[in-house]
């Protein structure tokens, strides 16, 4: 049952004397609580079974179950493991008598002739709790629940981005092409194994950096490739296009381009693809130089590479 800060709670009034009962009634109709009276233990189980209770005010002494049995039996059901029992007592009770009443469950004790004012306060502080109580342990459903929507979402999104990153990953290895992220605010580098293969490093030990990268490019095209990144660093959104002159025994000549992704972000992702060994404008390289990374530009994105711009030739 959900519960809102103005709900009224149940208490319930336990006594053999429909006096008592009366009295109780007139102190605590102020509380502006639903009063539930019974005049028998076994009536007050009844009710217990069948309404939520807050806080039950018992007589120590009533014929067939007294209060002591009677607070022993509401504690051995599971629902009312932390349902407040108050006792009206009109003997004087021994501190083994008090202790026997906490063991099986009292959290307080009321003396008789009874002081409306201390029994008032005592019923609202405990009505008040339970009705707390209830409330938080709703809010924590509620959070509950809306925790396993959110890792639904978040694994549904994760998956999305599995997949996605599978049908890219198999892209660019039917293109033999290759990628490459770099994060403008810490530095970091991703090379996939097509970008390795295009360079023709080795992923397993080459280490991503523009130091490491230097070497891969003739010197005109790395600085090309700084102002690329800089450019990039002060805003740039545009794609960009570059041809290039790779070095090394292995590398393979590659068409590439570059953009932001997406423009809001701080990362630039790259896609490139092999060619063929060039023979102009850089003849007169060493042949492990004639290579060459030839870009030519789209408009519409890739279909299967929405990060990155398809190129052709």
């Amino acid at each position: 049952m959900n519960m809102a800060p103005e709900d009224k709670v149940n208490i319930l009034l336990v006594d053999d004397q429909p006096n008592k009962l009366l009295a109780y009634e007139v102190i605590l109709r102020d509380l502006d609580e639903n009063l539930i009276t019974a005049q028998s233990a076994r009536e007050a189980l009844e009710h217990l079974l069948k309404t939520d209770i807050a806080v039950v005010l018992v007589d120590v002494c009533m014929p067939e179950l007294d209060g002591f049995e009677l607070a022993a039996m509401i504690r051995e059901h599971p629902r009312f493991q932390k349902t407040a029992i108050i006792f009206v007592s009109a003997i004087n009770l021994t501190d083994v008598d008090r202790m026997r009443g906490y063991e099986l469950g009292a959290v307080d004790y009321v003396p008789v002739p009874v002081i409306s004012e201390v029994l008032r306060a005592k019923v609202r502080i405990f009505a008040e709790l339970y009705r707390k109580t209830r409330q938080l342990e709703q809010l924590n459903v509620e959070l509950e629940r809306r925790v396993t929507e959110r890792t639904g979402e978040l694994e549904a999104t994760a998956k999305n981005l599995r997949q996605s990153e599978q049908r890219r990953s198999l892209a660019l290895s039917a293109g033999q092409m290759g990628s490459f992220d770099f994060d403008l605010v810490n530095g970091d580098w991703m090379w996939d194994e097509g970008q390795c293969r295009i360079f023709g490093v080795d992923p397993a030990s080459f280490k991503v950096s523009l130091e490491n990268i230097k070497p891969l490019l003739h010197a005109d095209d790395f600085v090309k490739f700084r102002l690329m990144l800089a450019d990039y660093a002060n805003g740039a959104t545009d794609p960009y296009q570059t041809n290039s002159a790779c070095s090394g025994p292995t590398a393979r000549c590659a068409g590439a381009s570059a953009q932001r992704r997406p423009p809001s972000t701080q990362k630039i992702a790259w896609c490139g693809s092999p060619g063929s060994p060039s023979t102009s404008p850089n003849a007169s390289r060493p042949r492990s130089a004639r290579r060459c990374w030839r870009a030519r530009s789209t408009t519409a994105p890739a279909t299967r590479l929405p990060w990155c711009r398809r190129l052709s030739g």
